[in-house]
């Protein structure tokens, strides 16, 4: 079969489609100035101003002297966006969204010790995602574990990775909601997966289930996705080491503990000195 005959007058009255006026119109449309499109590098970078953060480049010359066309948004305005709807999905607790390493209060040289282990964690996070190291903070309540844990999410999040803090209630409830024909709301796989991929989990009140084997089975698969797809997990427990072994069971235990770092914080209730010191 041939190829059809547009030499008619069809073809003749139909206007042609220069791939130059398209690149034209696409920049025209993008705010470029199309008039140095095909100019020597020498008048680029070109820029556009932003009204909060000043000027920002919207074209730049590579190393082998070609003209690269940046998308024209001010990079920080939609770093900003990106970090808000991050924060938005993290579902950090109201009470800790003012959390960071800065308003942790030191009374002793452990208490400092700790904070040093989770303030390089939150710094270094890039490396401990690579690794998949995870991190257990086990102490009664009043501790600080909470505190630590926003802390290191608000630091996770500035480097534009995402967190999800939540509990164990939360991840097990969420599971078990798939169970119900009606839910709507995707399959036990998919919620899994959901937990599964973001950058930092954080499971909050380890211990506070009934502890059954259905309850571990869930929680082992939650921790088990990330363990090897190596993403790090961090745990928060009123619960000693055996407890949170116990609550977790021994194999998504096992799992935290490569790579990983058990912090224990042992001193008293922070809420209970207060109380006290204001009687």
């Amino acid at each position: 079969m041939g190829l059809p005959d547009n030499s008619g007058s069809a073809g003749k009255n139909q206007p042609g489609i220069h791939i130059g006026d398209t690149a034209e119109d696409i920049l025209a449309r993008w705010g470029f100035d199309t008039n140095n499109v095909s100019i020597l590098p020498d008048r680029h970078p070109q820029y556009r101003e932003c009204d909060r953060h000043g000027r920002f480049p919207i074209s730049m010359v590579d190393e082998q002297d070609v003209i690269r066309y940046l998308p024209p948004v001010c990079p920080v305005c939609a770093a900003e966006k990106t970090s808000q709807r991050l924060m938005e999905i993290a579902a950090i607790p109201k009470r800790y969204m003012a959390c960071g390493f800065d308003n942790y209060t030191i009374e002793s040289p452990h208490q400092q010790q700790v904070l040093d282990v989770c303030r390089a964690y939150a710094d270094h996070f890039d490396e401990e995602d690579r690794q998949g190291s995870s991190l257990i903070l086990c102490g009664n309540p009043g501790t600080g574990k909470n505190h630590l844990a926003s802390a290191i999410a608000h630091t996770v999040l500035s480097k534009g990775h995402s967190v999800l803090q939540v509990t164990a209630y939360d991840i097990i409830a969420r599971i078990r909601q798939t169970w119900r024909r009606e839910n709507g709301k995707g399959t036990e796989l998919e919620v899994i997966r959901g937990f599964a991929d973001v950058d930092l989990l954080i499971i909050d009140e380890v211990g506070k289930t009934f502890g059954s084997d259905g309850e571990r089975v869930h929680l082992f698969e939650v921790i088990d996705h990330r363990y090897r797809d190596m993403k790090p997990t961090i745990i928060l427990s009123n619960e000693g080491v055996d407890g949170v072994e116990r609550f977790l069971g021994i194999a998504a235990f096992d799992r935290l503990c490569q790579n990983g770092e058990l912090l224990i914080l042992d001193w008293q209730s922070h809420r209970r000195g207060r109380a006290s010191t204001s009687n």
